[in-house]
């Protein structure tokens, strides 16, 4: 379904998205927020406040396409063309983003709050990894193949060993690629767990033998991993805000009315 909504019209292969074109849209989220923000408050409180009928449903609608979004950076792994992977995120993390600033009216001295502040680190460690990282990694790419020509004999065998170890295991796991571009899909991962796992392994003794972090800056070696880690850190804390305001209506309102669309009323 998302491959339609971002798939050019005649047919041809999805282009990657630009960095131009991924500033501007980022850019005019931003503003759309701000700007949106400024005319909802000229309405009545009835309206403008957080949990009312329109604004709830920006947030439910908003939330949808950000879980979208952290699914769509995945495509690759699911099998699907990463660039068109890559344009869904940034468009539903964008236009999720817009509905869920809306929605909470900047309200940061809060604990949902804390989710807002959260989106925003997350969406600069984005723009600044694939703005300013992404040509540090050009520059150093190039430069990765002294790793492989060690003159070292103790680690030649032994990344003989494990290169070989990897082909072993690829014949049962996806005998149709070739070891050294192949990556585990998720599909993978659900038709032989026990040898993706053995498989990943031989991949981190690899790369500890090669020294891979180590021979790159910081931000190289651990920025995935980090925007990754904050990305589920955020989707954990936005369902907590879902569940405790549809279930623990009782508990969020804290005495006062509970003037918003939930289920239950527990914790009153």
């Amino acid at each position: 379904m998302y491959t339609a909504l971002i798939k050019s019209s005649n047919g041809s292969k999805p282009k990657d998205l630009s960095n131009f074109h991924l500033t501007a849209i980022v850019v005019c989220a931003t503003l759309i927020s701000l700007t949106a923000l400024i005319i909802i408050d000229i309405f009545p409180t009835k309206i403008h406040q957080p949990g009312s009928p329109l604004l709830q449903s920006a947030a439910i609608v908003g939330s949808i396409l950000l879980i979208l979004s952290f699914l769509l950076i995945m495509a690759k792994r699911f099998g699907r063309n990463g660039k068109s992977g890559f344009k869904g995120h940034v468009w539903f993390a964008s236009i999720g983003a817009i509905l869920v600033i809306v929605h909470s009216g900047l309200s940061i001295f809060s604990i949902p709050g804390i989710l807002l502040i959260l989106l925003l680190f997350i969406t600069l460690l984005g723009l600044w990894a694939r703005l300013i990282l992404s040509q540090k990694m050009m520059n150093t790419f190039g430069s990765k193949l002294a790793a492989f020509s060690t003159t070292n004999e103790v680690k030649r065998a032994e990344l003989a060993k494990l290169i070989q170890r990897k082909r072993e295991l690829l014949k049962d796991i996806d005998p149709t690629t070739d070891e050294a571009i192949f990556s585990i899909q998720a599909k993978n991962w659900i038709k032989t767990p026990l040898l993706c796992y053995r498989y990943q392994q031989t991949v981190e003794k690899e790369n500890r033998l090669l020294e891979t972090k180590k021979s790159v800056s910081y931000g190289q070696a651990h920025y995935r991993s980090l925007h990754r880690l904050l990305s589920i850190v955020f989707l954990f804390g936005l369902l907590l805000h879902v569940i405790t305001t549809t279930f623990f209506a009782g508990y969020v309102a804290d005495g006062r009315s509970i003037y918003w669309w939930h289920i239950t009323e527990w914790g009153s």
